[in-house]
């Protein structure tokens, strides 16, 4: 059992998550793995390289900022572009001056978060929410990091491409990258997904509301208690409000497919984005934060990258247990799938493991520079 893989097992033991896949490599060495169960019951699933899971805000990198940088590439989409410009009930309450590098960038004014799942029951009401939303802080002065930058930002992207965000992506970057595992909305009940939370009371009468049923609904169960939880279908609150494809969150995948977009990125676009655009969306914009253009850059302490990627590495987390790390000087690349929030989304051990990943990622790999 190699070094990675028994501190994998070593955190399902600890119940850090149920179960988790893995991806690293550089020029000389590449490895993929899983480990572990659907979840904690011994009569689940063992996951493995065909799992799907919920990425949460991994989403806003491999989706969103993805969809940004093609439309940059076109000339269709600018940095400086006023969003209000795209979009006109946008300039209410303040707004007219942002411009989609704001969006990029977290600094644009916006509050972190919104439980639209309380006041909203579609991604309508969830943009009429926004346009009304007030900035918390003048455009450009800090960073906070706020999930209605995502969404915002996907209206912007649909409105320039003419096109819903998981057509325009799978079009333009899953079905030429062989991503087929790569989706929005598998379907509640699907049994490649990965189950992550309990099903809330709000997401049942939403549910209701909407006319959804679980798929395959007349087979037996997988194993005992998986109807209680959340298969198939976004964990994100507001991510289910907009019907499971939102610019946040709501992007399904597997380590196999996402081996194959960290190698997109380090291959700097494989010819379907400019070279040029990859490093300017993933490079440190400002001192303000370690915020790139959608992407995050690794910071001197406390990054979940560790300590031993590169200054110029670039990644993100998703807050279900994923994330994705490359460093461009290194040549590699390291993902971690993983259900943490199964059972309890207060389960946050996450944060302490993805750091001894990471590091342990970089010293199991040959010919790296340290």
């Amino acid at each position: 059992m190699g070094r990675i893989e028994d501190l994998v097992r070593g955190a399902i033991a600890e119940g850090v998550f149920p179960g988790a896949c893995w991806s690293y490599g550089n020029s000389y060495r590449q490895v993929m793995g899983s480990s572990g169960r659907f979840t904690y019951c011994p009569e689940s699933p063992q996951v493995d390289n065909g799992t799907i899971w919920d990425l949460a805000s991994v989403s806003k990198v491999v989706g969103t900022t993805t969809a940004a940088m093609l439309l940059y590439d076109r000339g269709v989409l600018t940095l400086d572009m006023k969003v209000a410009e795209v979009l006109p009930g946008f300039a209410d309450a303040g707004k007219a001056d942002l411009r989609t590098r704001n969006l990029l960038v977290h600094d644009s004014g916006f509050i972190a978060f919104r439980p639209y799942q309380r006041t909203c029951t579609n991604a309508d009401e969830v943009w009429a929410a926004i346009c009304k939303e007030p900035l918390s802080y003048p455009t450009g002065t800090k960073m906070v990091y706020s999930d209605l930058n995502m969404i915002a930002l996907q209206r912007v992207i649909e409105t320039l491409s003419g096109q819903p965000l998981d057509v325009f992506l799978k079009q333009e970057i899953w079905d030429r990258l062989g991503m087929a595992d790569t989706l929005y909305k598998p379907g509640i009940g699907n049994r490649r997904c990965s189950p992550t939370d309990s099903v809330e009371p709000w997401r049942v009468n939403l549910r209701k509301l909407r006319k959804e049923e679980q798929i395959a609904s007349s087979e037996p169960l997988q194993f005992p208690d998986a109807a209680n939880w959340i298969q198939g279908e976004v964990h994100d609150p507001n991510a289910a409000v907009c019907a499971g494809v939102a610019g946040h969150a709501g992007l399904f995948s597997t380590v196999v497919d996402l081996t194959r977009f960290a190698k997109f990125m380090l291959i700097e676009g494989e010819g379907l984005i400019k070279p040029e655009t990859i490093k300017l969306f993933t490079k440190r914009q400002s001192e303000l934060s370690t915020r790139a253009f959608g992407w995050d850059t690794r910071s001197e302490k406390g990054s979940s990258a560790g300590s031993k990627f590169g200054a110029r590495s670039f990644g993100h987390t998703g807050y279900t247990g994923t994330s994705m790390w490359i460093d461009p000087d290194a040549a590699m690349y390291a993902v971690l799938l993983t259900n943490r929030v199964h059972p309890t989304s207060e389960n946050a051990r996450i944060i302490q493991f993805r750091p001894k990943f990471h590091d342990a990622v970089v010293e199991e790999l040959p010919g790296r520079s340290g």
